[in-house]
Protein backbone atom coordinates (compact mmCIF):
# COMPACT_ATOMS: atom_id res chain seq x y z
CA UNK A 1 0.00 0.00 0.00
CA UNK A 2 2.61 2.44 0.89
CA UNK A 3 4.54 1.29 -2.36
CA UNK A 4 1.36 2.48 -4.39
CA UNK A 5 1.15 5.85 -2.34
CA UNK A 6 4.72 6.43 -3.49
CA UNK A 7 4.05 5.45 -7.22
CA UNK A 8 1.12 7.50 -7.39
CA UNK A 9 3.02 10.72 -5.28
CA UNK A 10 6.06 10.46 -8.15
CA UNK A 11 3.75 9.98 -11.14
CA UNK A 12 1.60 13.28 -9.52
CA UNK A 13 5.28 15.13 -9.58
CA UNK A 14 6.38 14.22 -12.16
CA UNK A 15 2.89 15.91 -14.13
CA UNK A 16 3.09 19.33 -12.35
CA UNK A 17 6.87 19.53 -14.25
CA UNK A 18 5.91 18.23 -17.27
CA UNK A 19 2.89 20.88 -16.92
CA UNK A 20 4.86 23.37 -15.59
CA UNK A 21 7.39 23.20 -18.26
CA UNK A 22 4.79 22.49 -21.10
CA UNK A 23 2.54 25.72 -20.02
CA UNK A 24 4.75 28.61 -21.37
CA UNK A 25 5.45 26.76 -24.01
CA UNK A 26 2.42 26.43 -25.47
CA UNK A 27 0.75 29.42 -24.04
CA UNK A 28 3.85 31.61 -23.57
CA UNK A 29 4.83 33.93 -21.15
CA UNK A 30 2.66 36.47 -20.15
CA UNK A 31 3.37 39.84 -22.18
CA UNK A 32 1.91 43.48 -21.69
CA UNK A 33 1.31 46.49 -23.83
CA UNK A 34 0.52 49.87 -22.69
CA UNK A 35 -2.48 50.73 -24.84
CA UNK A 36 -3.02 54.35 -24.37
CA UNK A 37 -1.51 57.70 -22.77
CA UNK A 38 -3.78 60.30 -22.28
CA UNK A 39 -4.50 63.35 -20.42
CA UNK A 40 -8.33 65.30 -19.66
CA UNK A 41 -7.21 67.92 -22.20
CA UNK A 42 -4.68 68.65 -24.52
CA UNK A 43 -3.82 72.35 -23.46
CA UNK A 44 -2.48 73.44 -20.02
CA UNK A 45 -2.04 76.90 -18.24
CA UNK A 46 -0.16 77.42 -15.20
CA UNK A 47 -0.83 75.99 -11.65
CA UNK A 48 -4.02 73.32 -13.43
CA UNK A 49 -3.59 70.23 -12.19
CA UNK A 50 -2.76 67.48 -15.59
CA UNK A 51 -5.06 63.82 -15.17
CA UNK A 52 -3.01 61.59 -16.63
CA UNK A 53 -4.46 57.91 -17.34
CA UNK A 54 -2.54 55.18 -18.80
CA UNK A 55 -4.53 51.65 -20.06
CA UNK A 56 -2.33 48.56 -20.08
CA UNK A 57 -3.08 45.23 -21.10
CA UNK A 58 -1.65 42.12 -19.79
CA UNK A 59 -2.02 38.45 -21.34
CA UNK A 60 -1.57 37.32 -17.65
CA UNK A 61 -0.43 38.25 -13.86
CA UNK A 62 2.97 40.16 -14.45
CA UNK A 63 4.36 40.99 -11.14
CA UNK A 64 7.44 43.73 -9.94
CA UNK A 65 6.54 45.55 -12.61
CA UNK A 66 6.79 49.55 -12.76
CA UNK A 67 5.34 52.49 -14.39
CA UNK A 68 7.51 55.42 -15.18
CA UNK A 69 6.30 59.24 -16.46
CA UNK A 70 8.83 61.10 -17.74
CA UNK A 71 8.99 64.10 -19.41
CA UNK A 72 7.91 68.04 -19.76
CA UNK A 73 11.65 69.47 -20.10
CA UNK A 74 12.12 73.34 -19.22
CA UNK A 75 14.15 75.64 -20.67
CA UNK A 76 16.78 74.91 -18.37
CA UNK A 77 17.04 71.40 -19.06
CA UNK A 78 15.49 70.16 -16.25
CA UNK A 79 12.85 67.54 -16.17
CA UNK A 80 9.47 68.69 -14.20
CA UNK A 81 7.13 65.49 -14.61
CA UNK A 82 9.14 62.69 -13.01
CA UNK A 83 6.92 59.60 -11.23
CA UNK A 84 7.78 56.04 -10.61
CA UNK A 85 4.36 53.38 -9.30
CA UNK A 86 4.44 50.04 -9.00
CA UNK A 87 1.83 48.71 -11.24
CA UNK A 88 1.53 44.93 -10.81
CA UNK A 89 -0.64 43.45 -13.65
CA UNK A 90 -4.06 41.31 -13.79
CA UNK A 91 -4.99 39.85 -16.83
CA UNK A 92 -6.98 41.92 -19.17
CA UNK A 93 -6.93 45.82 -19.17
CA UNK A 94 -5.17 47.25 -16.05
CA UNK A 95 -5.95 51.61 -15.74
CA UNK A 96 -3.54 53.48 -13.95
CA UNK A 97 -3.93 57.15 -12.97
CA UNK A 98 -1.93 59.84 -12.00
CA UNK A 99 -2.19 63.85 -11.13
CA UNK A 100 0.31 66.22 -11.89
CA UNK A 101 0.25 69.84 -10.48
CA UNK A 102 1.62 72.44 -13.31
CA UNK A 103 3.51 75.15 -11.55
CA UNK A 104 1.88 78.34 -10.00
CA UNK A 105 3.80 80.43 -12.53
CA UNK A 106 4.91 77.98 -16.10
CA UNK A 107 6.97 80.33 -17.43
CA UNK A 108 8.78 81.76 -14.12
CA UNK A 109 9.58 77.66 -13.94
CA UNK A 110 11.19 77.48 -17.17
CA UNK A 111 8.23 76.43 -19.30
CA UNK A 112 7.24 78.77 -21.77
CA UNK A 113 4.34 78.12 -24.19
CA UNK A 114 4.45 75.68 -26.36
CA UNK A 115 4.19 71.83 -27.07
CA UNK A 116 5.56 69.52 -24.37
CA UNK A 117 5.83 65.52 -24.33
CA UNK A 118 6.33 63.03 -21.72
CA UNK A 119 7.36 59.35 -21.88
CA UNK A 120 5.33 56.54 -20.03
CA UNK A 121 7.29 53.11 -19.58
CA UNK A 122 6.37 49.95 -18.28
CA UNK A 123 8.87 48.02 -17.12
CA UNK A 124 9.59 44.37 -14.92
CA UNK A 125 12.78 43.60 -13.50
CA UNK A 126 14.38 46.54 -15.01
CA UNK A 127 14.05 45.56 -18.42
CA UNK A 128 11.53 47.60 -20.67
CA UNK A 129 8.53 46.21 -21.89
CA UNK A 130 6.65 48.40 -23.49
CA UNK A 131 6.90 52.16 -24.31
CA UNK A 132 4.58 55.41 -25.67
CA UNK A 133 4.62 58.63 -25.26
CA UNK A 134 1.99 61.77 -25.35
CA UNK A 135 2.27 65.32 -25.80
CA UNK A 136 0.63 68.33 -24.26
CA UNK A 137 0.51 72.09 -25.13
CA UNK A 138 0.99 74.42 -21.99
CA UNK A 139 -0.43 78.49 -22.15
CA UNK A 140 0.39 81.15 -19.69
Amino acid sequence: MRRDLLVIAAIVLVAVAVIAIAYPLFYGIASADILSVSTDKDLYHSNEVMHISVDVTSSGKIENTTLQIVGIEDRYGDIRLNYTMSANLSPGNNDYIYDYQLPACSHCAGLDPGDYQFNVTLERNGMIIDNANHTIRIEQ
